[in-house]
Formats: structure tokens, C-alpha cells, sequence
């Protein structure tokens, strides 16, 4: 009998995991992770007042496109600064847009080699990177405190010197110090710097891509001066640098003492003074999860158009 119930306790075990194996069996099997190769491309991009923007469409020679949104792939997405571009690219799987190089280290996005070439200072130094673009500043022609134009003038020859080009350089501009001369060798010829009275406001804007380096400059130029120097930053495009400086908004609220352009300035855009501090890259981005490594300008010329709007016609 004890033989017997035995048995029938085994059997029932076994009956029982096979209900378990059957009903294992029975579960939907999980949809697997979307590949991001098979999905649309989402086009970023930049405000028609980017210098980024302009350097971009110029240097894949696609200017149409630079002043004219009527050009691009309809569904484009129109970002306001380097910073929402990196933002917008990197909590969208299957998006693509475009970037400082100065801003790639730290911004967990892909950058794509551009025609076979590694976006890096060193190819952009030896030309074989080409997608490059130049940071440009511009002073006031007139300005209603002397002083500040004194010290305008101070900074723009500091910018050029040694020491300015290392701390423009430590700020991930890509600079060239053949011939410039170091800041001790200047200096007399702004005697601004040594005026303990000195006592004012001076604002710098334009570009945000230069906005770092913007930064770095004025932060050190502060602890060559006697006096006191309070700088304002309102970094807003680059297209704001010409028009708050000697443009239609010199006189306003936003005007600026300096203004940062990473792009080149246009034939209406004048100056009597303006110039390079850096060249720049720009590089190609994607998220982080896309498999696609390089891309050529032709490439990109059609992607933006909407002639490839598919990850795996990517090539």
C-alpha cells in the first residue's frame, strides 16, 4: 500500500511540472529592442542665425539650406545653442545633428568621422579634417564711455598673445601662436590695465559656441587690470554679434562692448575692428546606441534634404 501511494505521488509530482513546463511554454515571448538601423533618421538642427549652423551647410556644401528651413527633410527639429543640440541628439535614439568639437568630450554623443577623417584638433591642425569654421570677434566702432573702449581695445590685444591664445586654447579653441607676441611685450601700449579708478561694465555676447572661450578670455583679462571690471555675459547666436555691437540693436538693452561670431561675418556685417581667435570643428553626432561610425558630406547633403531618411540606407 505504502508501495503504491508512492507511485502515485511521484506521478502527480510529474504531472504537475509538466503543467508548469506547458504554461511556461504558453508565455509571450518579449518583442526584442527596436534596432535604431531600421528606424527614420530625426534631423537636428540649428536657428538660421547659427554660426554652427552656417559653417555646417557651407562645409557639406549645402549653402541652400543655411538661411532657407524650407530646404530641410520635413520633421526637423529647430535647436537654439550648442548645449539643446547636444541635449536633443542625446535623448533621441535615432536622431543626427551637429556640434562644436570643443563640446564632443563631454557630451556622450557619437561624433562621426567626417569623409573618412577622425573629428580630432590634431586632423583639423593638419588639415585633413574639413568640416572646420573660424571663431571671430568684433568691437564697437563707437563707444559712449571711453574707457570702455580703452579696455575693448586692451582685450582684443591680449586675445592675440601668448597668454590669451593659451587660455583660448585650455578653453578647446584650436589656435595658431606663430609670431604672436607675449602680453608683457603689449601691455604699455594699454595703460587702461594700470587705472586704479577704473570702474565699469562691459558686456560680451554673440556666439555660444565661443561663449566658453568667451569666458576664459575676460576671467583672466580681469586679473591684469588695477581698476574693476564687471563683464556681462549674454550669449544668444552668433548673428547677435554684429547686430549688438554696430548693428540695429547697438543701442538697445542687449547691446555689447564685444561680440563672438562662429562663423565668418558677412559684407554688410562691418567693423573697423574685428579678426580670428580660433578655428573650430564641427562635428557630426549621433546618440550614443547607433551603430553607423562615419558619414560623408554627399551623405549628409541627402539626409537633410530627405533623399535618405532611413538608418539603413546610411552607408
Amino acid at each position: 500500500m505504502k508501495k503504491f501511494k508512492k507511485i502515485i505521488f511521484v506521478l502527480v509530482a510529474l504531472l504537475f511540472a509538466g503543467g508548469l513546463v506547458a504554461c511556461k511554454e504558453k508565455e509571450p515571448t518579449p518583442d526584442p529592442e527596436p534596432v535604431v538601423e531600421d528606424h527614420a533618421i530625426k534631423v537636428y538642427t540649428r536657428d538660421t542665425t547659427s554660426g554652427t549652423r552656417d559653417g555646417f551647410f557651407t562645409g557639406i556644401n549645402y549653402k541652400d539650406a543655411i538661411k532657407d528651413n524650407a530646404k530641410l527633410v520635413a520633421g526637423y527639429v529647430e535647436i537654439e545653442s550648442n548645449g539643446a543640440m547636444i541635449n536633443g541628439v542625446k535623448n533621441d535614439e535615432y536622431g543626427i545633428g551637429y556640434i562644436s568639437l570643443s563640446s564632443l568630450a563631454t557630451s556622450q554623443l557619437k561624433g562621426l568621422k567626417y569623409n573618412g577623417v577622425e573629428p580630432t584638433e590634431a586632423n583639423v591642425i593638419n588639415g585633413t579634417y574639413k568640416l572646420t569654421r573660424n571663431f571671430n570677434y568684433m568691437l564697437r566702432d563707437e563707444y559712449a564711455d571711453a574707457k570702455v573702449g580703452q579696455v575693448a581695445k586692451a582685450i582684443e590685444a591680449y586675445m592675440k598673445t601668448i597668454e590669451g591664445l593659451g587660455v583660448i586654447k585650455a578653453a578647446d579653441g584650436i589656435v595658431d601662436t606663430a609670431g604672436a607676441q607675449s602680453w608683457e611685450a603689449v601691455k604699455a601700449n594699454h595703460p587702461i590695465i594700470n587705472d586704479a579708478t577704473l570702474n565699469i561694465t562691459f558686456r560680451v555676447g554673440g556666439s555660444t559656441s565661443v561663449e566658453k572661450a568667451a569666458k576664459a578670455v575676460t576671467s583672466a583679462f580681469k586679473g591684469l587690470v588695477q581698476g574693476t571690471i564687471t563683464f556681462e555675459h549674454n550669449h544668444t547666436g552668433s548673428g547677435d554679434a554684429h547686430k549688438r555691437t554696430n548693428g540695429s540693436e547697438k543701442d538697445g538693452a542687449n547691446a555689447l562692448d564685444l561680440g563672438f561670431a562662429s562663423r565668418e561675418f558677412k559684407a554688410e556685417e562691418a567693423a573697423t575692428s574685428k579678426g580670428r581667435i580660433a578655428i573650430d570643428a564641427i562635428v557630426v553626432v549621433v546618440n550614443s546606441k547607433n551603430k553607423v561610425t562615419a558619414v560623408t558630406a554627399e551623405m549628409l547633403v541627402k539626409i537633410y534634404k530627405g533623399e535618405v531618411t532611413k538608418w539603413s540606407e546610411v552607408k
